[in-house]
């Protein structure tokens, strides 16, 4: 987890726990319900959503710091992961308050009249 930002392999995973690859990868899957690639996949995401947040930094420069080789990929994992591009995502974050929230505000405020 320390290092998913950086290019790890199976291999390399599996010597630093002392097991073999098909072992590690085995027990990984019955404990975390997923691969390490998927794991490390998940964690580059979610780090990039917030650095998106966060930073100033292009789509690009967070690409390539949370691991990722490419921005095509990268892009194309993030909409699939969270709905919206990278660019659109960091936009609506940003942008105040969303579609919607004044209509449940307002609604909050209105007396319940059961």
């Amino acid at each position: 987890d320390a290092f998913f930002t950086g290019p790890i392999g199976i291999s390399q995973m599996a010597e630093a726990a002392g097991l073999s690859t098909n072992h590690l990868l085995r027990t990984f899957r019955q404990v975390f319900h997923q691969t390490p690639y998927q794991y490390i996949t998940a964690r580059r995401l979610e780090r990039a959503r917030a650095l998106l947040l966060s930073s100033e930094q292009s789509v690009t420069e967070i690409c390539l710091e949370v691991g990722f080789e490419s921005l095509g990929s990268f892009s194309w994992l993030f909409r699939r992961t969270f709905g919206l591009s990278p660019q659109a995502y960091r936009a609506q974050k940003n942008s105040g308050p969303q579609l919607g929230d004044s209509e449940e505000a307002e609604r909050q405020r209105e007396p319940y009249t059961g």
